[in-house]
């Protein structure tokens, strides 16, 4: 904690053969980074599978969604990686042969369907009304009856011989159309440029409305039952001609030279898999291997010289969703401090802070609850939540109203000054954090000599200049601060030109710490806001009549709910990251980047 770990430097030995499989293996674990070690000759093993790697790619948008359908798996024998694309490329030939027409006929199928099943809709609407649908099927050979379907946006323009009228539909336009059967062509044209689509009248249909529904679901029952035996007579080709024993290996392949391209070598038949990775114990590559069954070799050795660590964040459960606010800078070096533990305190009570409210962190609360199992993040809207129940309880605000509960501290508007100046006592606390640990991070990177001579003069003077705002009787702490932070400039840069340099950053650095001070004083500000808003809210509901002041009461929580707690969010990411980060924390560290997993796949038996 406080402190970024470098990621661990690891190193595998294993046979050319088995690279591509081994590097996916460990891949999945979602722990490597791949590097090859600079000044190393690099095995490509897919320079020569160019070409057929292009015919997989070229072939992959028509049939992986059939593909999909079968198992991919992993041959038992490891073969050379030529071999495996020249196998499936053959394997592949012929059963597309056998596949394309099947293909051809299910999504004819799948259309037709399609086109039905929303025709079937537009009839339904239209069961109550007094077309004549019969006539319509009737039309021809000169005239053509179809049903045009554009977003509601679009302005849709026809031929001047096409007749259209509109009906009912929701969220969008429906036109019944009726055109020369030799313009139907260009009918087509003109809607699907306003990015709608046309649905021709089927002839075979006859009736009215509902009763041509009737026929068209019954079509549709044999045309799904036609597609799901389609399907079925896919999947089996599929094992028939065993293209999950292939399609496996060309799929990490493919992956492989997506986001890998090659590998270090170690001689005429073994590669070497070089990189970084974030599980300390160094187990899950360990165990990735084992469940591979890899003749490969595992160890862990320190990292080539001049190599950059990559660092990783190593907090508690708790507080690993606040690692967001470093992020957002980078990753802190690993001469720089972590302030996530700090953060997991500091964010919700400024959030709290200005949004204190019993009630209204109770919502938050639940929503945060509800939706962290799909979004990890949420666990910052239930601490949040959490702390504005606090300080509702601490201003005596529950949904509002301030008559409900006893405030255990204060009313907001009752006491405004001391309101406002509390988080300026916090913010001016928080930035004395801010540079101790600036000192800690000057002490990991062997400049706290300097740090002691000129930085903790500054600090010093800083606290003084606090001590005398509040006793103006002592000036002592705050003169002796300046004094210190001179003479250490005058030791540290030994002529007048880096003295004069100095003072100029002393005067920066000193109207810059004093406006991030003064900045603390908005969340004072917004909590005095909230209770104002709040108390209109309430003022407004107190003064409708029965029922009307509830909704009233209701709508405006809802509203501060949405309005504040954006608005409170913001300035809380501003102070953090503009003020409190501003001290010590600038992102230099290099960021861990985990290779993708390949694509899944069944592992031999």
């Amino acid at each position: 904690m406080l402190q970024p770990t470098p990621a661990r430097w690891f190193e595998v030995l294993c046979s050319r053969r088995e690279g591509v499989r081994t590097v996916a293996h460990l891949a999945a674990t979602g722990a490597v980074e791949l590097e090859i070690r600079r000044a190393s000759p690099t095995d490509l093993p897919l320079e020569r599978l160019a070409a057929g790697l292009a015919e997989y790619d070229r072939l992959r948008p028509r049939y992986e969604r059939y593909w999909q359908r079968g198992r991919l798996r992993l041959s038992p024998l490891v073969d050379a990686p030529d071999r495996v694309v020249d196998l499936a490329l053959a394997r592949l030939a012929a059963w597309r042969g056998d596949a394309d027409p099947l293909i051809d006929a299910l999504q004819a199928s799948e259309e037709e369907l399609n086109r039905l099943k929303r025709l079937s809709e537009i009839l339904g609407q239209l069961s109550n009304s007094g077309l004549d649908l019969e006539r319509l099927a009737q039309a021809g050979p000169l005239l053509s009856g179809a049903y045009a379907i554009v977003p509601a946006q679009a302005r849709l323009e026809l031929p001047g011989l096409v007749i259209a009228r509109a009906l009912p539909w929701q969220g969008q336009h429906c036109f019944l159309l009726l055109a020369p059967a030799a313009e139907i062509d260009e009918v087509k044209r003109h809607v699907q440029a306003a990015k709608g689509r046309l649905i021709p009248y089927p002839g075979w249909v006859s009736g009215n409305a509902a009763e041509a529904r009737a026929q068209i679901l019954a079509h549709c029952q044999v045309l799904a039952a036609r597609v799901v035996h389609l399907y079925a007579e896919l999947d089996a080709l599929f094992e028939d001609y065993a293209l999950g024993d292939v399609l496996g290996e060309v799929a990490w392949l493919s992956w492989f030279g997506e986001h890998v391209g090659g590998l270090e070598l170690a001689g005429d038949h073994l590669v070497w898999i070089t990189g970084w990775t974030d599980d300390p114990t160094g187990r899950a590559l360990a165990e990735s291997l084992e469940r591979a069954q890899s003749r490969a070799l595992l160890r862990f050795a320190p990292p080539p010289a001049a190599s950059g660590a990559p660092q990783i964040l190593i907090n508690p459960a708790w507080a690993r969703p606040f690692e967001i606010f470093a992020r957002a800078l980078g990753v802190p070096g690993g001469d720089e401090v972590d302030p996530t533990p700090v953060l997991a305190v500091i964010v919700p009570l400024l959030f709290g802070y200005m949004f204190g409210d019993l009630g209204q962190g109770l919502v938050l609360a639940g929503v945060g609850a509800w939706l962290q199992g799909r979004f990890p993040l949420a666990r910052l809207v239930v601490y949040c939540g959490l702390s504005s129940m606090f300080f509702g309880l601490l201003f005596g605000s529950v949904f509002a109203r301030e008559d409900l509960v006893p405030a255990l501290w204060l009313h907001p508007l009752d006491e405004p000054i001391l309101v406002l100046l509390v988080p300026l006592l916090c913010g001016a606390a928080l930035l004395s954090l801010g540079q101790v640990f600036a000192a800690l991070g000057a002490t990991r990177r062997g400049a706290l000599r300097h740090w002691l001579l000129v930085d903790a003069g500054f600090f010093a003077g800083y606290l003084g200049l606090l001590v005398w705002l509040v006793r103006p009787d002592w000036p002592g702490l705050a003169l002796l601060g300046l004094l210190w932070y001179l003479v250490g400039a005058i030791l540290t840069e030994r002529c007048v030109r880096g003295v004069a340099i100095a003072v100029g950053r002393l005067l920066e650095t000193a109207l810059q710490i004093a406006v991030n001070t003064l900045s603390f004083a908005r969340v004072g500000a917004f909590a005095l806001a909230h209770a104002a808003l709040a108390a209109a809210v309430v003022a407004m509901a107190d003064a409708a009549p029965g029922p009307a002041g509830i909704l009233i009461l209701a709508f405006g929580n809802l509203l501060l709910i949405a309005l504040e707690g954006l608005v409170v969010s913001i300035q809380t990411t501003r102070l953090v990251l503009f003020e409190f980060f501003n001290r010590f924390l600038h992102g230099t560290g290099r960021v861990f980047r985990p290779l993708p997993p390949p694509p899944a796949v069944v592992a031999p038996a």
